[in-house]
């Protein structure tokens, strides 16, 4: 049973990550992963009555899709710690979601893709990785305010960081990938609400944070009014 039952394999180190006099392993619990090959892609060439005379597959390569979901059992976990981009040879995350309910303790969603080309840096001075923003999330089950504060009169009922990166990749002529590099690091936090007394607010205070959603009004049937909100950052690319 030790290899075939229950979620086993870390693809993207989390859990190694130094914190501290410990590991983030000491805090986190892996719950859930994944490793799925890439699907190929197919080309046709095509008859006289536009019927399929042959066809081609190409274009995965040696590539995986990997995710790995973890939950925050104790302690508390610095985001700053967590980056995105070439974290180890051949491995790349390009999202990390760590989301907080007061139905739940934390989690982190990390995907990304195994497999992929050796990176090179766009500069001497830069390199592949990105940063996630500094938070502080408590292993509670609990509703946390990742970059805001939750208005007057109503009530946080769940919150989520999203980080996330572009893989880019270059293919050669049979269209298979032969090059791979990272970019465009966006952040986006979201937060769910229920009034009590007073119409769902927030004020959005994170470092490096825009408003791009009002918290609005949804009015159920027989329940409490709801909301939700947004919030955009661009996350920074690590200087060498």
């Amino acid at each position: 049973m030790a290899n075939d039952f229950g979620a086993l394999t870390d693809h993207f180190g989390i859990l190694a990550i130094v914190d501290g006099a410990g590991t983030l392993g000491d805090h986190l619990k892996l719950v859930a992963s994944s490793k799925v090959p890439m699907a190929d892609s197919r080309a046709n060439a095509m008859d006289e009555n536009n019927d399929i005379a042959a066809s081609a597959y190409y274009g995965a390569g040696s590539l995986f899709a990997a995710s790995g979901t973890f939950e925050l059992v104790s302690g508390d976990l610095d985001t700053e710690l967590l980056k995105l981009g070439e974290v180890a040879a051949n491995k790349c995350a390009v999202s990390m979601v760590i989301t907080t309910s007061n139905n739940g303790w934390p989690r982190l969603v990390v995907s990304g893709t195994l497999g992929t080309e050796t990176m090179v840096a766009p500069s001497a001075s830069l390199l592949n990785k990105f940063t996630l923003p500094a938070y502080d999330i408590i292993a509670r089950k609990q509703a946390q305010a990742i970059g805001f504060t939750t208005g007057v009169g109503c009530k946080l009922t769940g919150s989520s960081l999203n980080c996330a990166i572009n893989l880019a990749q270059a293919e050669d002529g049979l269209g298979e990938p032969s090059a791979h590099a990272v970019d465009g690091g966006t952040v986006t936090v979201t937060a769910d609400f229920v009034r009590v007394s007073a119409a769902v607010s927030w004020t959005v205070n994170g470092a490096g944070l825009t408003e791009t959603q009002v918290p609005g009004a949804d009015e159920g049937q027989a329940a409490y009014h709801t909301g939700s909100g947004a919030a955009q950052g661009t996350l920074t690319r690590d200087a060498a």
